[in-house]
């Protein structure tokens, strides 16, 4: 019993004395921080869209990215302002009268190139009057130039836009009427910092208009040369929705069919009011009424009812970044 219980003992103070020897502790390994992920600061999805004025031109940029813009109309409705569409950008844009009336459904339409930052080549329709009374656009194709100084606030941008016109023939009886137009537009442009959500626009629109008769009638006359003021504004209501107003002063051409009296070229008054929404960057619709007033008598010409004088309208412009689709397609026009 002894030798057991002496045996148990030792073993135990064995244990005890083991238990007691300090113990040193195992150095904790050190674990490297995984390695950073590499991330290209302009990698497109990660780079904003105010880094440029123009859409991302590179050759993996996604098809996302690219029409994410930034994208700027060069204009309000019939006015040019002093903005341009910008350099590798395609601009085109229609409107057309929502009025169902036989004779009055009438449709404008423009093509827009930027070139470089500060001009842009176009075939647009001009605004002007015609004989029957109705706002019916003339074709005319120009260029737009911003005036290339530094845009602060309180401080106007300034523009210049000419239009070349082209000849618009309208038939009655055995009678054409040619309609010509061509503009040389002078705008500015101011923004406010203590108010953004805020544009004014301004100008004078130097017009000379050209009416001929040719067929069972005849008649050709000079260009009349008119000085036309134009002004607009812009109300921001949120990031993609704004409200646009624009009035002017257009070439309104007179004549009544068979009538032996030479035709005559006067003043109209055009005005407009309506809603801009971006749907998407690169699209917007407009929706818009105007009103157009006889200058001569500063009254309608057929009454406040008359269907004529009012004119809804429904449009829509559409961005195409060509440079940056060429980047990516075939990788010329890269930045």
């Amino acid at each position: 019993m002894v030798r057991p219980l002496l045996a148990m003992l030792v073993l135990a103070g064995a244990a005890r004395a083991a238990n007691a020897q300090s113990v040193e502790p195992v150095p904790a390994q050190s674990v490297e921080p995984a390695p950073a992920i590499a991330v290209d600061p302009s990698t497109p999805a990660e780079e904003p869209i105010e880094a440029s004025r123009v859409p991302v031109r590179k050759r993996d940029a996604s098809m996302g990215r690219i029409f994410r813009g930034p994208f700027a109309s060069s204009r309000l409705f019939a006015m040019p302002i002093a903005d341009v569409v910008g350099a590798y950008v395609m601009s085109l844009s229609g409107d057309g009268s929502l009025l169902k009336e036989p004779g009055l459904l009438t449709s404008a339409g423009a093509l827009a190139v930027g070139f470089g930052d500060i001009a842009q080549l176009e075939y647009r329709h001009t605004s002007a009057i015609s004989i029957d009374a109705v706002h019916a656009p003339v074709p005319a194709v120009g260029v737009q130039i911003k005036i290339p100084i530094p845009d602060h606030s309180w401080i106007p941008a300034f523009g210049i836009a000419f239009r070349l016109g082209v000849p618009r023939d309208e038939q009655f009886g055995g009678t054409t009427v040619t309609e010509t137009v061509t503009d040389l537009y002078i705008v500015g442009r101011l923004r406010f910092d203590t108010w953004p959500w805020l544009r004014l626009h301004g100008g004078t629109r130097i017009s000379s208009a050209k009416i001929a008769l040719s067929g069972a009638q005849s008649f050709d006359a000079e260009p009349r040369t008119m000085a036309l003021p134009t002004a607009g504004y812009e109300i921001s209501m949120n990031p993609t929705a704004k409200i646009v107003g624009e009035i002017a002063l257009a070439p309104q051409f007179r004549w009544v069919p068979g009538s032996a009296e030479d035709p005559t070229i006067d003043y109209g008054l055009l005005g407009r009011l309506g809603l801009r929404w971006a749907v998407i960057p690169s699209l917007i619709i407009d929706g818009s009424i105007g009103y157009q007033l006889e200058v001569a008598t500063m009254a309608p010409g057929d009454g406040l009812d008359a269907v004529v004088q009012w004119d809804i309208r429904l449009g829509a412009e559409v961005f195409v970044p060509w440079g940056a689709l060429a980047c990516r397609a075939a990788g010329v026009f890269c930045d």
